[in-house]
């Protein structure tokens, strides 16, 4: 009798379980709303108020969240392809984890915004603003993150092979032990921006500000500095650039 009390309980805690979630899901976009592992898919939600909404694992796959307001949002391992972000406002948003493919963030404020080891494919960052933003050990393909701005942020052993960085502003940025093959950073403000130990081989940085920064323990080989400021340049054996130094560190 006992046994079958407690199955019998067991099941209702389930069935319970169950309403509780879908209900959950049901919810109406609003700030703090709990939407964890529910299918947000297909859907317009663009101008809606997300704060500190926690949105865990959530299939966004399609979705419309241009002009979003998503600050402080936790979208912690959630699928993002194709997801619209135009515009949106997401400081302090958490994507860590997350499957991002063919998304578009362009001209979004991301200022402290983490990724830390999201995957990303094909997405679009152009006229964003990425100020303090954590992109620690993240993978990119083919990222488009033209005249983004991208102050004091961290890019640390992050593999950003061929993404386009023309005309960012990333004043004091951080490329520790990056992999930066075949990137373009033509006419990029990277004054005082960290390259230590990273991976450079055919990096394009014609016309860029690298006045200050360091690539010091660098791998260089084919890398582009044509019309490059390398000015007080740490190069890549610890030799300082001198003041005036253009496309090649005298």
């Amino acid at each position: 009798m006992n046994n079958s009390f407690m199955l019998f309980a067991v099941f209702i805690s389930l069935v319970f379980a169950s309403f509780a979630t879908q209900a959950k899901c049901n919810d109406e976009a609003r700030a703090g709303v709990n939407w964890t592992g529910c299918d947000k898919s297909n859907l317009d939600l663009s101008g809606v108020d997300l704060q500190s909404a926690v949105l865990r694992r959530v299939n966004f796959t399609n979705t419309n969240l241009s002009k979003a307001r998503l600050q402080s949002a936790d979208l912690t391992f959630s699928n993002l392809d194709k997801t619209k972000f135009v515009k949106a406002r997401m400081e302090n948003a958490r994507l860590n984890n997350a499957s991002i493919n063919q998304a578009d963030f362009s001209s979004a404020v991301l200022d402290n915004a983490r990724f830390s080891r999201a995957k990303i494919k094909q997405t679009k960052f152009k006229n964003s603003r990425l100020n303090k933003t954590d992109f620690y050990e993240v993978k990119v393909e083919q990222g488009m993150f033209e005249n983004a701005q991208f102050e004091n942020v961290n890019f640390t052993k992050a593999k950003l092979m061929n993404a386009n960085f023309v005309n960012i502003t990333a004043n004091a940025a951080e490329f520790k032990q990056a992999n930066l093959e075949g990137a373009n950073f033509t006419g990029a403000n990277l004054k005082d921006a960290k390259f230590i130990e990273a991976s450079l081989l055919n990096t394009n940085f014609k016309q860029a500000d690298l006045s200050a920064a360091s690539i010091q323990g660098s791998e260089i080989d084919g890398a582009n500095f044509e019309g490059a400021n390398l000015s007080s340049t740490i190069w890549v054996k610890y030799k300082r650039c001198r003041n005036g130094s253009v496309g090649v560190c005298n």
